[in-house]
């Protein structure tokens, strides 16, 4: 009987040294070799490559060889051993942020451990506050000062690497993507570099877009902030071909591409849309019962290859450093 693989999209592509795909029956012998065919990866040459990860969640958790601490610094010595320029991460780096359960005192130790690492590293950190650094509804925006000794960053901001423009936006509050300044200050930001390519980072996902398989998982974030916003800040990417956007927040594993097709890359809302799994704890999801139960063993995130006219993103298991073939992908960018 002839099988068909369903699970890839058109922009999936073979990791970088693959000679041709294996295909293997249900006990896991291998039966065939078939050609890369259009998977085959480019032979173009390589502008730069950078880093990508969301979710860290520091704190310590039940499985302690395997803490989000020693993850992100795993991920980050990894990235200086494949000469990444720098390391963007999309919100959610500490578990309880700020804020330490709801109390009204700053609790900086997770901060202090996030830079820690940063520091015991030689790539550049650049990152944003996800709805776990501003908790219980206290506004990060109140602790701008402790937000910079500790992590570098302002709450929005923008850098450059060559022509390229990155752009990184975290949320001022637990419900807010972004505060209205920062989304008129997006806007006036891409309008002002319509001729270069332009990579967007925030935290949470959108509603039925990548970041969302099966719709799952709870967008509290979106939702809260309105529709009126929403739709303001989606048409902003529209109106911008040259825009790729990153996020994370659902924490949902490459895999879950095989249950949906948007689940890691998606263009159905009119623009390009890239979910970061998280680093810290992926989720799988269990589509007979709904639950997304955590993987505290498991450890994913991208490392992005940049050329003239694409992106190539690796999606990586941090744990063992390899390649997840269903989050390996390349995105035109002219």
């Amino acid at each position: 009987m002839a099988y068909k693989y369903k699970h890839f999209i058109p922009q999936n592509t073979a990791p970088s040294g693959t000679k041709s795909i294996g295909v293997y029956d249900n006990s896991g012998k291998k039966v065939c070799s078939i050609p890369l065919g259009r998977m085959s990866p480019p032979n173009a040459t390589k502008l730069y490559s950078f880093g990508l990860v969301s979710d860290i969640h520091i704190y310590p958790i039940v499985a302690v060889e395997w803490t989000p601490e020693v993850k992100f610094n795993n991920a980050l010595s990894y990235f200086e051993s494949k000469n990444c320029a720098f390391c963007v991460q999309c919100g959610d780096f500490t578990q309880t942020g700020l804020y330490l359960d709801g109390a009204t005192s700053i609790d900086l130790r997770q901060f202090a451990k996030y830079k820690e690492i940063c520091d015991s590293h030689t790539i550049p950190v650049y990152g944003l506050c996800g709805n776990h650094e501003s908790i219980q509804g206290k506004p990060i925006t109140n602790n701008l000062t402790e937000l910079k000794e500790y992590t570098g960053n302002d709450l929005y901001y923008m850098i450059t690497h060559g022509d390229d423009v990155f752009i990184l936006i975290g949320q001022p509050n637990y419900n807010k993507v972004m505060g209205d300044d920062a989304l008129q200050w997006l806007q006036s930001t891409l309008e002002n570099n319509r001729n270069k390519r332009c990579f967007v980072f925030i935290h949470p996902y959108i509603e039925e877009d990548s970041g969302d398989p099966l719709d799952y998982r709870e967008n509290s974030v979106f939702v809260d902030w309105g529709t009126t916003k929403t739709n303001a800040f989606m048409n902003i990417m529209r109106q911008h071909p040259n825009v790729i956007l990153f996020h994370g927040h659902s924490h949902t594993k490459f895999e879950c591409q095989q249950y949906d097709v948007n689940a890691n890359y998606t263009e159905r809302n009119g623009f390009k849309s890239v979910h970061v799994p998280s680093l810290g704890k992926p989720r799988d999801i269990n589509t007979t019962t709904g639950a997304t139960p955590e993987d505290y063993y498991g450890s994913q995130g991208y490392i992005v290859d940049v050329y003239e006219e694409y992106i190539v993103l690796n999606g990586m298991d941090f744990i063992n450093n390899e390649w997840v073939p269903l989050g390996v992908y390349k995105i035109d960018t002219v």
